[in-house]
């Protein structure tokens, strides 16, 4: 997929600007606020982007565990990009670098159940839950970590949809749930069985 913004690009959002300073993957960038703080500009030309916002809006004012949406474009010359709150890292990385401790484990288990109880109490599932998708800001505590947020909405649908009862193609093969390998029709559990196959 071509790169949809550029190193040095000022991005205009609705509440501030935005610089482009770092690529991180295809459509994610690393950016910087007026105020020189680090922010996440996520820049996608599909129907994910607008599902990612609508999630967030909905959701992420009801728990911290969910990475909230800060800020989006007004410029329609480029496709829509979301600015997202940055935070240090990802579960997966943190683990390869130093394998968790078990008061670690459970504090990172712990903030992703509070943000997947959120989604699943009015029925939506997050379909890609996996190290990589839950965030974390390290902290110099016994605990290495001082904020934990899940990610990726961009694939979050609600179990009534068409894509949970047709049994549509979900997640990470090595974290997704057997009806979901099935294309069997899927739900929350399915959520729960990702997090179950990342915890242990």
């Amino acid at each position: 997929m071509a790169a949809t913004l550029f190193l040095g690009q000022v991005l205009k959002g609705r509440r501030g600007l935005y610089t482009v300073t770092n690529r991180l993957q295809d459509c994610v960038w690393l950016a910087r606020n007026e105020n020189q703080e680090k922010v996440v500009a996520k820049s996608v030309t599909h129907f994910r982007s607008q599902n990612e916002r609508d999630i967030l809006f909905r959701f992420q004012n009801r728990t911290p565990c969910i990475r909230p949406l800060i800020d989006e474009l007004e410029d329609s010359t480029i496709p829509p990009t979301l600015i997202l709150r940055y935070l240090d890292d990802d579960a997966l990385r943190a683990s390869n670098q130093q394998r968790l401790t078990r008061p670690e484990v459970k504090y990172v288990a712990k903030k992703v159940l509070e943000g997947l109880s959120v989604l699943h109490e009015e029925g939506f599932v997050h379909t890609d839950i996996k190290p990589s998708n839950v965030l974390v800001n390290y902290d110099h505590s016994d605990i290495r970590f001082a904020d934990v947020q899940l990610a990726d909405f961009g694939s979050t649908v609600h179990m009534d949809s068409l894509h949970a009862q047709r049994g549509d193609s979900i997640g990470t093969p090595i974290f997704r749930s057997p009806e979901a390998h099935l294309q069997m029709q899927w739900g929350p559990a399915t959520d729960i069985w990702s997090f179950g196959a990342m915890a242990s």
